[in-house]
């Protein structure tokens, strides 16, 4: 018997299977690093400012994480004085912290993330209306999170010193002819008060109207031309401390009451319709339309900050025309 192998049988077999130990392709072994071993010390940053947005203050807080591991159980902290009334929030949820805070008066809302992913940032935006323009205090946040060593750890932002724009207003007769390229000069910027009454009742536009321009006079403002019928009412002003010229525009569209400034100064602006409403509540609590400031509710949409477009019935919710976001005013 011939017990040698063809050849050609030989070279299949070895085509088949092989034996050798193949190097590994180039790329496929990576060291594997732990998110232990990755440091987040001065990569955990937060950043803050406060401006003006329209008719009160945007505070945000962004809290970004440089580093290339999460960190976990975020929590933000934001303090703010009593002379500022918390309007909305961006997210909508937060609100103010029912705790009372044992070294002054201030007020706190907070919020918290599960996590912040590697290289990413979350920021918080709390938008605040004077209540007291004599006030001056201090707005600051506060923020804890959980490394990835599993350690807590704090952050705090340096205060910013809240004190508003004195304000001090001379009449000023100008052509009503001024009012509108005054109103669409690129120079200036506008802010909107939209407000609505708590109260259950039948709604006198001309009451509110009336009680509405009273508020601007009583600020000194010059009457430049009015429509009671559609009630509209336009004035002009000087601001004797910046010596800036100021248009407000008084307005009651269906259910609602508005005051429209326009000016350079979007800081005088703040203050000037903080003023405006302060008169305007004053005034209906003194004739008995309300019994407290508390029925004087904002019209901004806690969403997207538009205006609504009227005050709905106690209980019953109102779609924003912008962002579709329904919502409740009061109960």
């Amino acid at each position: 018997m011939n017990d040698k192998k063809n050849p050609a049988e030989v070279n299949k077999i070895s085509d088949l299977v092989s034996f050798r130990d193949e190097p590994a392709p180039k790329g496929l072994h990576k060291d594997v690093i732990s998110l232990e071993q990755i440091d987040q010390e001065d990569k955990i940053k937060i950043i803050h400012e406060l401006k003006p947005f329209g008719s009160m203050y945007r505070y945000s807080s962004l809290i970004a994480n440089q580093s290339k591991a999460p960190i976990k159980e975020v929590k933000i902290k934001t303090r703010f004085p009593e002379f500022l009334d918390l309007v909305r929030s961006d997210p909508p949820n937060m609100k103010l912290d029912p705790i009372n805070l044992e070294e002054d008066e201030d007020k706190q809302v907070r919020i918290q993330f599960n996590e912040i992913a590697p290289e990413s940032h979350h920021q918080i935006n709390v938008f605040l209306s004077p209540l007291d323009l004599d006030g001056e205090g201090e707005i600051r946040s506060y923020v804890t999170f959980v490394n990835n060593k599993d350690f807590v750890r704090a952050l705090d932002s340096k205060p910013i010193l809240i004190l508003f724009t004195p304000l001090s207003i001379e009449r000023s007769i100008v052509p009503s002819s001024h009012i509108t390229p005054f109103s669409k000069s690129t120079e200036n910027t506008r802010a909107i008060k939209s407000i609505g009454i708590g109260v259950e009742g039948q709604f006198d536009p001309y009451f509110h109207f009336k009680r509405l321009c009273q508020a601007i006079q009583d600020q000194n403002f010059q009457l430049i031309t009015s429509n009671e019928e559609n009630r509209i009412a336009w004035y002009f002003g000087i601001d004797l401390v910046s010596g800036e010229d100021i248009l407000i525009i008084g307005q009651v569209i269906q259910n609602k009451v508005e005051w429209i400034a326009v000016g350079k100064n979007p800081h005088l602006l703040i203050s000037l319709l903080s003023k405006i409403l302060n008169a305007f509540g004053a005034a209906m609590i003194i004739n008995g339309t309300i019994e407290s400031i508390d029925q004087i509710y904002d019209l901004e949409c806690k969403y997207c900050g538009t205006p609504l477009s009227y005050i709905p019935k106690k209980g019953v919710a109102i779609t924003c025309l912008k962002c579709n976001n329904s919502q409740i005013v009061w109960n």
